[in-house]
């Protein structure tokens, strides 16, 4: 059974809408003027309006990170409503989706631009490691974990995740699937997705009894600082932002099961299994 579609479009929207407000602040920054102060103190004035560009430069990239993912997920929610429906005639995709083929294109990029930075990573980590305790070649077994980790997520989260909806948002629009289409549903790993959907689960259970513990630790020195009613406001923010992120990883967590479960439905549909 499928999540409810209309969550989906809720942080679909809830997504966009906080990327769009970040490009305009950063957008703003460039209209307000540097201190006065600063053009005293040699070449800060120039680091400054650097840093104003640098940041439109990322909260531009960001934007487009969050088009990509608002227009997917509510895509996929459209997708959920078009499947229960038992419609005969071919999903019709909004004007503002992009083709499925760039979407696959995209997680295929990222993935690939990731293993370029984290293989130079580690070569520089291991070249370092070697020097520094003079052995031939010296493995620091924790960084390499760390960066093989980061690696195997952005591979669920961009690879795994945008070649699936751009298959299925490939072949719910089509009358007729293309022997090429089957192969490359036949390589996608539903387990995959699956597992990543119970790490997101597990990590929500872990925040959420990490934020109960921390209040239950902090209350009576926030108490001593800011009184009672201080410390009670402050759990409550706390309560309130656990909660949210519980929320928010739940609804990413079942996003990756439903695309598995589609997924393996139209495996079985087409004797892929």
């Amino acid at each position: 059974m499928y999540t409810r579609p209309i969550i989906f479009k809720i942080y679909s929207v809830v997504v966009i809408v906080f990327a769009i407000l970040g490009f305009i602040s950063s957008i703003t920054q460039l209209f307000i003027p540097n201190n006065p102060l600063l053009s005293l103190i040699p070449n800060l004035d120039d680091v400054f309006t650097a840093i104003k560009i640098v940041s439109v430069i990322a909260s531009m990239i960001t934007l487009f990170f969050g088009y990509m993912e608002f227009s997917a997920m509510y895509t996929f929610a459209d997708m959920i409503e078009y499947e229960k429906s038992n419609s005969l005639y071919p999903f019709q995709k909004k004007s503002f989706v992009l083709p499925a083929k760039f979407y696959k294109s995209f997680g295929a990029a990222i993935f690939y631009i990731s293993l370029f930075v984290q293989f130079i990573f580690i070569i520089a980590t291991v070249i370092i490691s070697s020097i520094e305790k003079k052995a031939f070649i010296s493995l620091p077994l924790i960084p390499i974990a760390i960066s093989l980790l980061s690696l195997l997520l952005t591979y669920i989260i961009y690879y795994a995740k945008f070649k699936t909806f751009s298959d299925l948002l490939e072949i719910v629009s089509s009358k007729n699937i293309t022997e090429k289409l089957k192969v490359s549903l036949k390589e996608s790993k539903p387990n995959l997705l699956r597992g990543y959907c119970t790490f997101l689960f597990v990590v929500a259970i872990l925040i959420s009894i990490s934020v109960l513990i921390l209040i239950f630790v902090l209350f009576s020195p926030i108490s001593a600082l800011i009184g009672t009613l201080g410390a009670l406001i402050v759990s409550v923010i706390y309560l309130i932002l656990g909660a949210i992120l519980f929320l928010l990883l739940s609804v990413i967590g079942c996003s990756f099961d439903n695309l598995a479960k589609m997924l393996e439905h139209y495996m079985i549909k087409y004797k892929l299994v």
